[in-house]
C-alpha cells in the first residue's frame, strides 16, 4: 500500500536488468496519479527491468512505469481501469507468457483484468463484477485445473469473491462467501490437510481473521472467525506445539503509531479450526513473520521483521505454542543477498550478508544452535548486490567476493574481495574493476592452476542492456589478473559453475533476464571460454543452480523465472547440450533457487526464494527430472535470494533467506 498523493515514492532498484529486485539504495520520486492507493512490481515490456504499476484511486486508472534499468523510470502511461481502483496484482490469465493484471476498484465494486501485451502496454481493461468496495485482490488455483483465479476482500460486505479463471483471460462470474468485518487482504494455503486451497482473511475491522476451508471445486465453506489480536495484517503457518496440525502467527500493528507490535500465535486443531490465540510482544510495526527452531530443541520458533526497527525479532518456542520473550537481531540496513560458510573456524556455519542500503557486508556468527551474534560489518564497495564464499590466497581461512554496482548506470563497476582472518573479521577490501553493473559472481578454478578465480554476470546498461561475463583469473594470493569478457544472452543476471560436458574443465551457466533463456559457455581448462550456446527458459529467469535431478550422472539446469512464477529444468545430455526446459509452478517472483535433498530420499529437491510474496517454495524432487507440486513456506516480506546449509547441526539442510530489511532462518523438521 501507499499513502495518498501525487506521487509513488519507491527505492532505487539495485540489480539491472534482472526482473526482479526488492530491494533498493536510494528514494527517487516519480509522478503517477492522483492517490495512489497500490503498487505492485513486474517485468512488463520484457526487456529485464523491473516495472511499477500503480492503482490511482481518484483516476480511475492505473499508472504503468516502465524501469530503464538503472533506477529511474519512463513517464508513466496510463491505462483505463474501473471507478476508484484501490489494489492491484500481477499474473499470467490467459497463459501468454506476458504479464496481465488484475484491480479491485472500490468505486465500481469490480475487478478489471488488463491483458498484457509483453511489450508495457496493456488491452482495455475486462471488467468482473464482486461485492462492494473490494479492497484486495488475491491469485489462486482453487478449482485445480492448473488455471489463476481470483480472490477479492469486500469491505463493505464482509465477504470474499472468488472468481475462478478460463484460461483466456477472463473470468466467471463471482461467488461470493462471508468473512469477518472490514476484510483488507487475503492469503491461501490447505489448512486441514485436504490437498484442497483454504482461505484466510485478515479482517482488521472485528480484529480476526476467517478461515474459509476450500471444497477443491471452487467453491468454499462457511468462514470460521477466530480472534488475532490488533489489526491483524500477515500470517505464517506452522507446526508451533508438534501436533502435526498446521497453526497460525499473525502479526498485529503497533497502537499507538511507534510502540511495540505483537504477534498472535493460533493453534490450529487440524481440521480447519484454530484455538483461541496468545500474543507475544516484538517490535515496532511487525510486517511478516517466519518460523524455524532456532535453537535446536526440536520446537519450532518465530522469527519477526520490524519494519521500523532494521531488526529481527526471535521468540524460542517452547513446545507447547507458548513462546519466551523476544530477542532482537540486528541485520543490516536492506540486506540483498547472503552466503554460508564457516568464517571463524569453530564448525558452526555463519552467514554473510550484502546490505545495499549501508554498502557493507554484515557476518553473523552463529552459535550452532540456530541462533546467530550480533552482525558485525565490513566495509565492501559500493551497493554490494551478491557475496560468493572462496580460499582466494590458499591460508585455509575462507575470503569473501562480493559484486558492485556501477555509478553511474552505464560505468564499469567492480567485484570487492575481502581476505578473511580466520575468526569471523576480514581486511579491508580490495576492488578489481569488471565490466557495467555487475550482479552475481561465482567460484571456480578455471584454468587449474590450483587457485581460485571468479566468474562475473555483468548485467549491463540501458538502452540495449548487452550484457557479458567477466573471467577474472586468480594469482593464488587473494589478487586477480585484469578481467576476460565473454558474451552472454541480454541482461544476465546470475552465474553458476559446472562442468556440463563431462571433460574435467569448469563451464558456465548464465540466467539472461532479458532474453529468457540461459547461456552454457564450455570452459577450455586454460580459463577462457567458447562461445555460448543458448537454451529457452521461461519469462524473466533471475538465477540458475546446477544439479544431478534425474541420477543419470550427467549436470542439469534449474533456473527461477521471476516473470512466470515457475522454475525451469533443463536435462542436462552430458555433451554440453541441454533438453528442452519443463516448467514446475512455484511462487509469486520466483527469483531464486537453491538445490538440496531436503526430505532424506537421495532425489535432490529445490527451494526457491518468491521475492513477490512473503514465503519461499520447496519442490521435492522424483528422481527422474520431475518435481512434485509446490509447497509453501512462510519467510519474510520480499525473500531473495535462498541458500542452504545446516544450522542446527541436525545433519538436515535447512533455509536461510535475505529479506529486504532481516534474514529468515527456516530449520527442516524432517529427520533422518
Amino acid at each position: 500500500m501507499v499513502s495518498a498523493g501525487l506521487t509513488v515514492s519507491h527505492l532505487l532498484f539495485a540489480a539491472l536488468a534482472r526482473g526482479q529486485t526488492v530491494s533498493f539504495i536510494a528514494s527517487l520520486d516519480f509522478e503517477a496519479g492522483s492517490d495512489p492507493q497500490s503498487v505492485a512490481v513486474g517485468n512488463f515490456n520484457g526487456d529485464g527491468a523491473l516495472d511499477v504499476v500503480v492503482a490511482n484511486l481518484l483516476d480511475n486508472n492505473v499508472s504503468v512505469l516502465l524501469g530503464n534499468g538503472d533506477g529511474s523510470f519512463q513517464a508513466a502511461r496510463t491505462f483505463a481501469a474501473g471507478n476508484g481502483p484501490h489494489s492491484v496484482a500481477v499474473g499470467d490469465f490467459n497463459g501468454d507468457g506476458a504479464l496481465d493484471l488484475a484491480v479491485a476498484n472500490l468505486g465500481s465494486n469490480n475487478v478489471s483484468v488488463l491483458l498484457g501485451n509483453g511489450d508495457g502496454s496493456f488491452q482495455p481493461a475486462h471488467s468482473f463484477d464482486v461485492g462492494r468496495q473490494p479492497y484486495s485482490v488475491a491469485v489462486g488455483d482453487f478449482n485445480g485445473d492448473g488455471v489463476p483465479d481470483l480472490v477479492v476482500a469486500n469491505v463493505l460486505d464482509n465477504n470474499v469473491s472468488v472468481l475462478l479463471g478460463s484460461g483466456d483471460g477472463s473470468f466467471q462470474a463471482a461467488r461470493n462467501f462471508d468473512a469477518g468485518n472490514s476484510p483488507r487482504s487475503v492469503t491461501v494455503g490447505d489448512f486441514n490437510g485436504d490437498g484442497a486451497l483454504d482461505v484466510v482473511v485478515a479482517n482488521t475491522g472485528s480484529n480476526n481473521v476467517s478461515v474459509l476451508l476450500g471444497n477443491g471445486d471452487g467453491s468454499f465453506q462457511a468462514a470460521r472467525n477466530f480472534d488475532a489480536g490488533n489489526s491483524p495484517l500477515s500470517v505464517a503457518v506452522g507446526d508451533f506445539n508438534g501436533d502435526g496440525a498446521l497453526d497460525l502467527a499473525v502479526t498485529n500493528l503497533s497502537t499507538p503509531p511507534g510502540s511495540p507490535g505483537g504477534v498472535s500465535v493460533l493453534l490450529g486443531n487440524g481440521d480447519g479450526s484454530l484455538q483461541v490465540a496468545q500474543s507475544f510482544g516484538v517490535g515496532v510495526n511487525p510486517v511478516s513473520v517466519a518460523v524455524g527452531d532456532f535453537n535446536g530443541d526440536g520446537a519450532l520458533d518465530v522469527t519477526v521483521a520490524n519494519s521500523a526497527m532494521d531488526n529481527v525479532s526471535v521468540l524460542l518456542g517452547n513446545g507447547d505454542g507458548s513462546f519466551q520473550a523476544a530477542q532482537s537481531f540486528s541485520a543490516g540496513s536492506r540486506p540483498f543477498s547472503v552466503a554460508v560458510g564457516d568464517f571463524n573456524a569453530d564448525s558452526a556455519l555463519d552467514l554473510a550478508v550484502a546490505n545495499l542500503g549501508s554498502n557493507n557486508v554484515s557476518v553473523l556468527l552463529g552459535s550452532g544452535d540456530g541462533s546467530f551474534q550480533a552482525a558485525r560489518h565490513f566495509d565492501a564497495g559500493n551497493s554490494p548486490s551478491f557475496v560468493a564464499v572462496g580460499d582466494f590466497n590458499g591460508d585455509g581461512v575462507l575470503d569473501l567476493a562480493a559484486t558492485n554496482l556501477s555509478t553511474p548506470p552505464r560505468f564499469p563497476g567492480a567485484v570487492s574481495v575481502l581476505l578473511g582472518n580466520g575468526d569471523g573479521s576480514f581486511q579491508l577490501v580490495h576492488s578489481f574493476g569488471v565490466s557495467v553493473n555487475p550482479v552475481s559472481v561465482a567460484v571456480g578454478d578455471f584454468n587449474g592452476d590450483g587457485a581460485l578465480d571468479l566468474a562475473v554476470a555483468n548485467a549491463g546498461g540501458p538502452p540495449l542492456f548487452a550484457g557479458s561475463v567477466s573471467v577474472l583469473l586468480g594469482n593464488g594470493d587473494g589478487s586477480f589478473q585484469s578481467p576476460r569478457g565473454f558474451g552472454a544472452g541480454s541482461g544476465p543476471s546470475f552465474v553458476a559453475v559446472g562442468d556440463f560436458n563431462g571433460d574435467g574443465a569448469l563451464d558456465l551457466a548464465v540466467a539472461n533476464g532479458g532474453s529468457n533463456n540461459v547461456s552454457v559457455l564450455l570452459g577450455n581448462g586454460d580459463g577462457s571460454f567458447q562461445a555460448a550456446r543458448n537454451f529457452g527458459a521461461a519469462s524473466g529467469p533471475t538465477s540458475v543452480a546446477v544439479g544431478d535431478f534425474n541420477g543419470d550422472g550427467t549436470l542439469d539446469l534449474a533456473v527461477a523465472n521471476a516473470g512466470s512464477n515457475n522454475v525451469s529444468v533443463l536435462l542436462g545430455n552430458g555433451d554440453g547440450s541441454f533438453q528442452a526446459a519443463q516448467s514446475f509452478g512455484a511462487g509469486s517472483g520466483s527469483s531464486s533457487v537453491a538445490v538440496g535433498d531436503f526430505n532424506g530420499d537421495g532425489a535432490l529437491d529445490l527451494a526457491l526464494g518468491n521475492s513477490s510474496s512473503t514465503n519461499v517454495s520447496v519442490l521435492l524432487g522424483n528422481g527422474d527430472g520431475s518435481f512434485q507440486a509446490l509447497r509453501i513456506f512462510g519467510a519474510g516480506s520480499g525473500p531473495f535470494p535462498v541458500a542452504v546449509g545446516d544450522f542446527n547441526g541436525d545433519g538436515m539442510p535447512d533455509l536461510v533467506v535475505a529479506n529486504p530489511r532481516d534474514v529468515s532462518v527456516l530449520i527442516n523438521n524432517t529427520r533422518r
